[in-house]
């Protein structure tokens, strides 16, 4: 029905039909207008009993090879050619896929407009049509995050220490194809304080497998460090910035060296210092040559952003104040696109730097397009689990893209050591149209989780008290609703005082080190960040009823055993009526929990999800209103009604 199936374990529904009234206007949310339904030749009854009793219903049907034939017998494989009518078998009924199988159960929901409906019709058998498939027209919210738009390798990290002099510290690559290879240029340093920052070098044939070049590092000065590093090529010659800031007392330059052939470096010229009251450390630069010769840098401070320009990639002109502001952050990539100038460039929230991107049309006035991450911790080892790197477990950082192939190649590093790699299947120009609807838009601004390979991902332990929720979807308990989604729990971590400090003398208050750990939580009455009730599972098997009222958490409820601390995809279902909350894993129900005053008798409570010390992804996010109830499904003998014309 949807290529995403084929990447995602489902797990089917029950046997049988479900029914959810609802709410509101009936619309059909397919693209352009449906064929008429005489253009397919073959349709079965479905029976209804009792009938719906309330205008829009979301039918839940189960397909089985019981009585459509082991594989379906004249549906298309995908199921592209469903369709389903009301009683007159000619108006179209929206629908939803949930997961698709031909060789065995089949889950669909499907939309009734009318109340008191006791038949509507499945269509099929025309195999020129696409599915119409439709979450959105279908539940009163809706998310199944296939606009990702970053996918993150599953063998990350791709680069890691492996010599005396990157010890200590591997990041800020850059990365160019040229000659049938990637090459990337590195900083490696020995310890975090001092003057032995140096640069690296390596190559990849797929942009995967990465080899170190034999001579590392290729250039390093003597009494200066070589860092925060970003190469460029122009005009048939390599440019290389840098700082010589290793974190020490002096507030450090910005240096620019040449290259003929990226390895051999010199003409060394120092080519920015700090003038200006607000700027402090000189930390990274970012640079580009734009259509008009110009050389643009972005180049970052102790906090605020700044921005120079050139003619000649030597002598610069700065603009007297700072351009972006408000956070601490640095590591920009600079690119522009069409009109625009992106960055993508690191920002501190709550002591963790998270990737994410902000625009401009001139360079001085910059906006972030999108206020949340685009790349977040979704990997063991950008929080440092697993890996000897495990000092700095709070950095996202040194984003650099690459366009090669028809796909944007995201470098990046986690825990300020390894190197990762994320890639948007497109590219540069269609990045920056997506980015106009960036993942999300559902959900209010935050600053955790991320949509990446078509699934949300969460792993923030401050989600806890500021859970990631629905931005306008809104319900009542009296009328009741019902919460639906999936949930995998696919790695866990603890934080713990760091037992040994670093030798170069860094304070590390904490690290992270692995652990098993599932403990993921839905949220089905949300207020605001001090008022909501959720289920949480916990790794001992037990699954509680909490509530955060006035900003104070009361002592948790064990309702039941879950049965389901694995690291396997599951479904959660919770239907809320009046004071009562029931909660259902997989079709099987784990036990109900009224909640409290504060949180009943409302018309203005939402839904979300939150986790702790676990790594999460959730998808099919959806909200049904009105009551569930199971009814009878009498699926009629088939009839022709005409051949496919269409």
């Amino acid at each position: 029905m949807c290529a995403r199936v084929s990447r995602k374990r489902y797990v089917v529904l029950g046997i049988g039909i479900a029914v959810v009234v609802l709410g509101g206007a009936f619309s059909w949310g397919g693209e352009q207008e449906p064929l008429p339904l005489s253009s397919w030749p073959r349709r079965r009854a479905i029976l209804l009993d009792p009938p719906t009793s309330r205008p829009n219903t979301v039918v839940e049907l189960v397909l089985s090879t019981e009585s459509l034939g082991k594989p379906y017998r004249h549906i298309n494989p995908d199921g592209s050619d469903l369709r389903f009518s009301g009683p007159d078998g000619k108006s179209h009924l929206s629908y939803w896929v949930a997961n698709w199988d031909p060789a065995g159960r089949s889950t669909v929901h499907v939309r009734v407009p009318g109340p008191g409906v006791g038949r509507i019709h499945l269509h099929y058998g025309n195999p020129r049509v696409k599915s119409l498939s439709d979450g959105a027209s279908v539940f009163e919210f809706f998310d199944d995050f296939n606009d990702c738009l970053w996918t993150k390798h599953p063998g990350n990290p791709v680069l890691t220490r492996t010599a005396p002099w990157e010890a200590c510290v591997i990041c800020e690559p850059s990365v160019l194809h040229e000659d049938g290879l990637f090459k990337m240029w590195y900083m490696g340093c020995a310890t975090g304080i001092g003057y032995n920052a140096a640069l690296g070098y390596a190559t990849s044939a797929d942009g995967l497998a990465w080899t170190k070049h034999a001579g590392n590092p290729i250039l390093r000065e003597p009494k200066e460090a070589v860092i925060r590093t970003t190469v460029l090529k122009h005009r048939g010659i390599y440019y290389l910035f840098g700082s010589n800031h290793q974190w020490t007392k002096e507030t450090g330059v910005i240096n620019r060296w040449t290259s003929k052939d990226g390895l051999h470096w010199g003409e060394k010229t120092t080519v920015l210092r700090p003038t200006q009251p607000w700027e402090g450390h000189f930390h990274n630069v970012g640079v580009i040559v734009d259509e008009q010769g110009t050389w643009r840098m972005l180049y970052t401070t102790d906090g605020p952003f700044g921005y120079a320009w050139s003619q000649d990639g030597l002598h610069w002109t700065k603009h007297k104040d700072p351009v972006i502001t408000g956070f601490y952050g640095g590591d920009p990539y600079l690119a522009k696109i069409g009109r625009r100038y992106y960055a993508w460039h690191s920002r501190e929230h709550q002591g963790h730097l998270r990737i994410y991107c902000s625009q401009s049309t001139d360079m001085v006035h910059w906006e972030c397009p999108d206020s949340r991450p685009q790349i977040g911790y979704t990997q063991p080892w950008e929080r440092g689990i697993g890996r000897s790197e495990i000092r700095w477990d709070r950095h996202l950082s040194d984003a650099e893209l690459l366009e090669h192939g028809g796909k944007v190649w995201m470098y990046y590093q986690g825990a300020q050591c390894p190197l990762g790699v994320a890639v948007f299947e497109g590219t540069l120009a269609q990045l920056a149209a997506r980015l106009d609807h960036p993942p999300l838009s559902k959900f209010s601004p935050s600053h955790y989780g991320c949509v990446e390979d078509h699934e949300l991902k969460l792993s923030d332990n401050p989600s806890d008290a500021e859970p990631l929720h629905t931005r306008t979807a809104r319900f009542a308990d009296q009328e009741g609703y019902v919460v639906e989604c999936r949930v995998r729990c696919y790695a866990g971590y603890q934080e713990l005082p760091a037992r040994v400090e670093p030798p170069d003398g860094w304070a590390t208050p904490t690290r992270s080190v692995g652990a098993k750990s599932f403990r993921p939580a839905v949220l089905m009455r949300y207020a605001d960040n001090n008022n909501f009730a959720r289920f949480r599972l916990e790794d001992n098997n037990t699954t509680y009823y909490e509530e955060r009222i006035g900003g104070v958490w009361s002592k948790p409820a064990a309702i039941g055993a879950n049965g389901i601390c694995d690291e396997g995809w599951h479904t959660w279902k919770i239907v809320v009526r009046g004071a009562d909350n029931h909660l259902f894993l997989d079709g099987k129900h784990v036990g109900h929990h009224p909640s409290s005053q504060a949180l009943v008798h409302r018309a203005d409570l939402g839904i979300g999800v939150s986790v702790r010390n676990t790594f999460v992804s959730f998808d099919d996010v959806r909200v049904a209103k009105g009551d569930w109830s199971h009814r009878k499904l009498q699926l009629g003998p088939e009839e022709h009604t005409a051949p496919a014309s269409h």
